[in-house]
């Protein structure tokens, strides 16, 4: 091993370009054809960035393995004068396919027995969070680019990454051959950043699809005010800030399109469910009028009857199973193979949604876009949504998006304000991703500074970023990010007072942006601060702090914050996303304390009618009774393992504190199912907001000396990890 390292060292081929007046250091990383065929593009590539303060090393991968260019980007991270503080990873870098992770994703949970392809994450974590240790699987042998790696045990077991990165990957089916493409981009790249260096941010859009966030109203006022406190030069007069929800027209398809041309667009952010090739912009068209109602009927009808004789199913068979289901006329059921509405449904359909060859056919214009969608990041697939907007005419450079799902109940705009003081967006990358999210064309691409005074945000993270005195003065901010950022920093440095100052800054700060984050990083020490601030953030001015309270509090499982759940349930009915958190919650919480406490808060509260609290009184038992029948399950050797794994496998979306020891039982029982008590290993590293962490772990570490199988030894340790914060 140590000779082949040594071979692989020999052929690197890295170049320090001296940049003027700078203290850090930016790593180009990318193929030898690349490089062959964008040479001259990536060198000037190189000098805009060197123009922006930063000393450029240009790394020619030779070694097409990704633990020899990581070892690289380790040794530029530790150089005396001049450490990197970002990458990027231009063209046909190897792709790390990351397994028994999902803790560090925001949803993604796929049985990891699928085919690889599709059950592995594609990260860059794995270039710049160098306190994540891999094992190497194999390299796939259909697509070479593929490198599987597993995330060991006695690695962290959490995400803080110490570089930032980002990938410029040209399409493989995009308008031209990837190398132009490549040179294309690098060149639009240079020409933004020399002819907009003083683009300050005076020009926003944000749009939401259907089904996003359940569609509620509450959710999507909520983040209008959030960004007002990020961004309040925005409101002024002479700056553009726009909102358009999917409802404002049918089909939205064509107002967004539009939006994505404006040539003063700076940022475009979308909230809508994605695939890698598609943003999915409306459903069937609304309407209570009975001609709409009929037409959907039938559009959902031509779908669905089409769709299964497509798939072999029996026509007759097919007709007669939806004309009974649905006790509608068999007329409706055999347009399906009326080739004119066949027609009819394909043109509809493609209104509904954005595509790659949408995109390819326009010049998009907003220098910077963010997708909150599940797949549109996927840069490891032949084509990607992300990938379009970038390489492409017009004058977008960076994007922001995912390779696998992401869930919708997270804050997406999280630091986003900090833009706004030139923040590079590789740096705000950095201190928002989960193990999918990426950035996607330029990481060292910023905004001209819009604000006042001589705070250097860039500096502050990299120069200052161990200084706990500067964080502490940097609180006194009038800006909020920067508020949020220096919590942000206090805590990554282990401040000796971050708890008191974190429930400090929650109960006294006006700012719903500082209150969120004080929650936030209260979460991840859940100590006696968390669970009182718990209390009072499910009744807080902000939607999203609400729906993290109560979140929070079902994984938690304390008694103590029953009341705050019975408040939330009769004072938040109308909220649809709080509504779905709460009913969530149920599997996680004791129902029948529950049941009495809310009851104890209605007894005196006036009510038009009780029908809302009766429909939730009857949950409230359906849950319990479900809850109370399943558990056993779990121990009982008499029901087949799959059905029992897949009662465990509820436990990490729903990790149960008072269900805790039944799990605990099925793992110390080693004459059970090796693969069971795997799996109920890994479920246990979801607790970590239970109260009853402590009590898990040191039951855990009970199991540590005596267990014989190594691969259940292996996931008891990784939860170990996870749960104590490594």
């Amino acid at each position: 091993m140590k000779y082949r390292l040594l071979i692989i060292l020999l052929a690197a081929f890295t170049v320090a370009l001296q940049a003027k007046k700078t203290s850090n250091g930016f790593a180009i990383v990318i193929d030898s054809a690349s490089y062959q065929q964008a040479e001259n593009e990536v060198k000037r590539y190189a000098e805009s960035i060197e123009a922006d303060g930063l000393k450029t090393y240009l790394i020619i991968d030779r070694w097409f393995h990704p633990d020899s260019i990581k070892q690289e980007l380790k040794r530029l991270y530790h150089v005396k004068k001049n450490p990197i503080e970002g990458a990027v990873l231009i063209g046909d870098i190897p792709i790390v396919m990351v397994r028994d992770a999902q803790h560090l994703t925001s949803a993604f949970k796929m049985n990891q027995k699928r085919d690889w392809q599709q059950s592995s994450v594609a990260s860059d974590r794995f270039y710049d969070d160098f306190d994540l240790s891999f094992d190497f699987l194999r390299q796939d042998s259909l697509k070479p680019l593929f490198f599987y790696y597993s995330l060991r045990p006695d690695s962290k077991q959490t995400i803080r990454s110490d570089i930032y990165t980002a990938r410029i990957k040209p399409l493989e089916k995009g308008k031209k051959d990837k190398y132009a493409q490549l040179r294309d981009y690098l060149t639009k790249v240079v020409d933004v950043k020399t002819k907009e260096k003083n683009n300050i941010i005076d020009n926003l859009s944000v749009a939401r699809g259907y089904g996003y966030n359940s569609e509620s109203k509450v959710a999507w006022s909520g983040e209008q005010l959030a960004l007002k406190e990020q961004f309040p030069t925005l409101f002024n007069p002479e700056s553009y800030v726009k909102f358009m929800d999917f409802d404002s027209y049918w089909p939205m398809k064509p107002y967004w399109m539009n939006e994505i041309l404006r040539p003063d667009l700076d940022i475009m952010l979308f909230h809508h469910h994605g695939s890698n090739d598609r943003q999915y912009v409306n459903g069937y068209k609304s309407g209570s009028d009975t001609n709409t109602s009929i037409e959907n009927i039938k559009i959902y009808l031509r779908s669905k009857v089409s769709s299964a004789v497509k798939k072999g199913k029996d026509k007759e068979e097919t007709i007669a199973y939806y004309t009974n289901l649905l006790d509608v006329p068999r007329a409706w059921c055999e347009e399906a193979f009326d080739p004119v509405l066949m027609e009819k449904d394909s043109v509809m359909n493609a209104s509904l949604e954005i595509s790659v060859d949408d995109i390819l056919s326009i010049s998009p214009n907003a220098r910077f876009v963010m997708f909150d969608a599940c797949y549109n990041g996927s840069f490891y697939e032949d084509e990607y949504i992300a990938g379009a907007y970038l390489f492409n005419d017009g004058q977008t450079v960076v994007t922001q998006a995912n390779t696998v799902n992401t869930i919708q109940d997270k804050w997406p705009d999280k630091f986003l304000g900090l833009l706004d003081h030139g923040l590079r967006i590789g740096q705000w990358g950095k201190y928002t991703h989960f193990l999918e999210t990426h950035i996607l064309g330029d990481p060292t691409f910023r905004f001209a500074k819009n604000s006042a005074g001589d705070f250097d945000i860039n500096d502050a993270l990299t120069i200052h970023r161990n200084d706990n005195r500067f964080w502490r003065k940097a609180l006194a901010s009038p800006d909020v990010d920067i508020q949020a950022m220096a919590l942000q920093m206090l805590y990554e440095n282990n401040d000796p007072g971050i708890s008191d100052l974190l429930k400090k800054s929650y109960f006294e700060s006006p700012s719903m942006i500082v209150r969120l984050q004080s929650l936030m990083l209260l979460s991840r020490l859940n100590n006696d601060a968390f669970v009182e601030v718990l209390a009072a953030a499910a009744t807080d001015s902000y939607e999203l702090t609400k729906r993290y309270a109560l979140d929070f509090i079902g994984k938690n499982g304390s008694e103590e914050l029953l009341p705050a759940v019975a408040r939330a349930i009769l004072n938040d009915n109308t909220s649809k996303r709080i509504n779905f958190k709460i009913s969530s919650a149920y599997r996680m919480l004791n129902l029948d304390k529950l049941e009495a406490e809310l009851l104890n808060q209605s007894e005196n509260r006036p009510f038009y009618t009780r029908e809302m609290l009766d429909n939730t009184l009857k949950s409230i038992r359906s849950a319990n009774q479900s809850k109370k029948s399943d558990i056993p399950s779990i121990s009982d050797k008499s029901i087949s393992v799959s059905k029992r794994a897949s009662e465990i496998s509820r436990f990490r979306n729903h990790p149960a504190s008072d269900e805790a020891d039944i799990l605990l039982s099925v793992l110390a029982d080693r004459t059970d199912d090796p693969e069971l008590r795997t799996a109920t290993a890994e479920a246990l590293g979801w607790y970590n907001y239970s109260y009853r962490k402590e009590y898990i772990i040191g039951q855990l570490q009970q199991l540590v000396s005596a267990e014989p199988n190594e691969t259940v030894l292996s996931e008891i340790k990784k939860s170990i990890n996870r749960l104590s914060g490594q």
